[in-house]
């Protein structure tokens, strides 16, 4: 691979990263869950300090994104980026809905035998 591919794979890489926190600060209760033992609901100074830590992923993301961009020198097409981030996405989108699939088969089994 060629450093202007790499450089594409990484600027990707921050920008579904960047994507998915912005997804898990609207949709906090679905991300929540996996740093918490307890299931929901969840009280509001749980839901507002996991929030705020979405939101500072986001700025340090945005952060990071915008100074590689500044540090590289090139001018960054974001379009030529877009497939790798979008790559990323499908990825994350396909484990995460796999994970709470498993989740909920094994919590209806569980029920089953009790």
């Amino acid at each position: 691979m060629t450093d202007i591919t790499i450089g594409k794979m990484s600027t990707g890489f921050e920008v579904f990263a960047i994507s998915v926190f912005v997804w898990a600060s609207v949709d906090y209760d679905r991300f929540i869950k996996f740093w918490m033992l307890r299931p929901a609901p969840y009280t509001p100074r749980v839901r507002i300090v996991f929030r705020l830590f979405f939101v500072a992923c986001v700025l340090g993301g945005a952060w990071r994104l915008a100074d590689d961009v500044a540090k590289s020198g090139r001018p960054v097409s974001y379009l030529t980026v877009l497939p790798f981030a979008v790559a990323w996405f499908v990825v994350f989108f396909c484990m995460l809905h796999f994970v709470e699939w498993l989740k909920r088969k094994r919590t209806t089994n569980s029920n089953r035998l009790t």
